[in-house]
């Protein structure tokens, strides 16, 4: 047996470049079965920038159906979603370049084609709009022969104080004459998840109004067509708490069924057919201490499939690992199939099969099959993992290992901490690994135990990883959810602080060496940790906040509000942001910073991370910025994916002194 090479932790070598990591994307997003296969959605080979749309056929060919040069994303909230559907022989998409609706026809066999797209939405006056016009979360209305899509519409100005009003609705759109839309229903801030009753009468959607998340408090809404389509008869699912409302789905009989966190965690529930024509009284399905969702950052997502009218598939979380399982609704019991995923999403069913995508300690995401019949799950093998995935060995992958710990005033936090894995080096005796601490966006986004190849990259040079599920994160139900509400940079710094405490008690990691990572909310979790706490030798904020009153009066539509449940309404609450900017705090942070910017960030605007390294540099702190031209929230470029995560560690090698 070969001996191994002894070195410093952080100077291992490692078979896992940044190239890579980006190379190719194992995004696997919204999957839809049909007679030939499964129409998904991910990147191009090579172009991470690049979205399309691919069939993964029954005989495990893998072909590229949307056009070669088409980018398949919408840009409705920012963060998009579903941006596809196929109806008989056609393909409907959302081009990212203009945003506006394209199909085209599939060939006999279903493989791409040459043939050119056809504008559906870009009628003269969306043309004359500029591209103002976004669609997102199609479904297809057989019946009426129309598409049935969220539109959100950017041409409206607000002339009291010139700032954009933007305007979301559901639209109708004619299959064959296309134009830009004609709305069935608006007059809240925010629609999404439109579905049909097998029957086609009835529509189900859900809204929500500022200054509400998706995860706070929605309405189901339901409504009947006449006989020219228009709705009538719209009313809510009753309720009798405010909650989070989530994925609507009629069954085979008509019956509604959804997900709501009445009961603290996202649970199944139901309308039946007689409470339909009523006052839509829901009943729970089956009641468990497990969430049946994650966040909703992105519209389109599905977490369960009805079977039959007894059985429903599911995906759920407990305490950070997902599980797959079967519903007997008569019985309102709960059965496990099979655990220990880091994830499960996508969740769907057609002709006896079910089909999710999966990502767990060791494995990418994937796309998964189980016979229905057979409650057997078999992982299809042809799927899109990347290069890192293929060139990684088993023996290099450093698995998750979950903990919980007491943070401040007794309060529970969670995270996953990944130890420095490489079988080929060993550290010099006595010595510990120098630490990454990494904060999830959002703050309302969550840790995942998967495999992740970017924790891979540090381990496997010699890192340890300690990546945080503070208070504020999804998973555990929405009274942890919600704990972080008026407390945002408080409680989160406490959980990470607390964190970092467990870990150098526990003798696992050097004191001395410990950096901090983050994105968007993670980002200014970074700068407020530098400012309020001398645990951290670096720090690396990607697209990060700097300043709360700055966001507060500039970013998108989404998350216009967000602020005001993080940290209170605004300018009333005005003390407390500059009291939590990192930018009011400059003679307290002395730690080397590196912030990475898109220039076209709509969500964090470039001036955060500008602001903040002006006023850095002129105190001779050591700070660094790197800015990318034509990226946005999020690096999706190749070359500037590679770029960043190349100057973060040599970043870390400088000032953590790993040289």
């Amino acid at each position: 047996m070969n001996e191994k090479l002894e070195s410093a932790y952080g100077r291992w070598e490692s078979p896992l470049s940044a190239a890579m990591i980006f190379q190719e994307s194992d995004d696997i997003n919204f999957l839809r079965p049909c007679d030939n296969g499964i129409y998904f959605l991910n990147t191009v080979a090579g172009h991470p920038d690049q979205h399309a749309v691919w069939l993964l056929s029954n005989n495990e060919d893998l072909l590229q159906v949307s056009p070669a040069q088409a980018n398949v994303r919408t840009r409705v909230h920012e963060y998009g979603g579903l941006a596809f559907a196929v109806s008989g022989t056609h393909l409907y998409y959302c081009d990212f370049a203009d945003q506006q609706i394209k199909k085209t026809v599939l060939s006999s066999r279903q493989a791409q084609t040459e043939a050119p797209a056809v504008d559906v939405t870009a009628a003269a006056s969306v043309a004359a709009a500029g591209g103002k016009l976004r669609y997102a979360d199609f479904i297809i209305d057989k019946g009426f022969n129309r598409l049935i899509a969220v539109r959100e519409d950017h041409r409206l100005q607000d002339s009291s104080n010139g700032k954009a009003e933007v305007v979301n609705a559901l639209v109708s759109i004619d299959l064959d004459l296309g134009g830009e839309g004609d709305v069935l229903f608006e007059g809240t801030d925010f629609v999404s998840s439109p579905r049909l009753s097998p029957d086609g009468k009835t529509l189900a959607w859900l809204s929500w109004s500022h200054p509400n998340m998706p995860w706070d408090n929605t309405e189901i809404r339901i409504g009947n067509f006449d006989a020219h389509g228009s709705l009538l008869n719209i009313r809510q699912v009753a309720s009798a708490l405010p909650g989070s409302l989530l994925q609507p789905l009629f069954d085979a009989e008509g019956q509604l069924y959804f997900i709501a966190d009445w009961s603290d965690w996202w649970n199944l529930y139901r309308v039946t057919l007689d409470e339909l024509k009523g006052e839509c009284k829901a009943e729970a399905v089956c009641e468990v201490e497990a969430e049946f969702s994650s966040a909703p950052w992105q519209l389109g997502h599905r977490n369960y499939a009805l079977l039959d009218a007894n059985t429903i598939i599911a995906s759920y979380n407990r305490n950070g690992s997902w599980a797959l399982g079967i519903i007997d609704i008569a019985k309102k019991q709960l059965r496990e199939i099979s655990a220990g995923y880091g994830q499960i999403e996508n969740l769907t069913a057609h002709d006896g099969h079910c089909f999710f995508t999966a990502a767990t300690p060791k494995t990418v995401s994937s796309i998964y099959s189980l016979d229905i019949s057979q409650r057997a799950e078999a992982q299809i093998t042809k799927t899109m993992s990347g290069a890192g995935a293929k060139s990684i060995e088993q023996n290099f992958i450093s698995q998750a290992e979950p903990f919980h710990y007491a943070s401040a005033n007794g309060h529970q936090a969670y995270a996953n901490f990944y130890q420095p894995s490489n079988p080929l080096t060993t550290a010099p005796s006595n010595s510990l690994p120098p630490t990454i601490v990494s904060v999830h966006g959002g703050p309302t986004s969550s840790a995942k135990s998967s495999l992740n190849l970017k924790v891979q990259y540090w381990t496997s040079r010699g890192f340890a990883v300690l990546d945080i599920n503070h208070r504020g994160s999804t998973g555990y139900g929405r009274k942890f959810r919600h704990s972080l509400y008026g407390e945002w940079g408080n409680y989160d710094l406490q959980d990470i602080i607390f964190a970092v405490k467990h870990q150098i008690a526990a003798g696992r990691v050097d004191e001395n060496k410990i950096a901090i990572r983050g994105g968007s909310a993670g980002g200014y979790a970074v700068m407020a940790a530098l400012s309020f706490c001398d645990l951290f030798a670096a720090g690396t904020s990607y697209y990060g906040v700097s300043d709360l009153e700055v966001l507060a009066k500039d970013t998108h539509k989404f998350e216009s509000r967000y602020l005001e449940q993080l940290i209170g309404p605004y300018p009333a609450s005005k003390s407390l942001y500059r009291q939590r900017s990192p930018i009011h705090h400059i003679d307290q942070i002395t730690t080397p910073l590196l912030l990475l910017q898109g220039l076209e960030d709509k969500i964090v605007p470039a001036q955060q991370s500008e602001a903040i390294y002006r006023e850095l540099q002129q105190k001779a702190v050591d700070v660094r910025y790197i800015s990318f031209a034509g990226e946005g929230h999020g690096f999706r470029k190749l070359s500037n994916q590679v770029s960043a995560l190349n100057a973060e560690f040599d970043f870390y090698r400088e000032v953590l002194k790993l040289d």
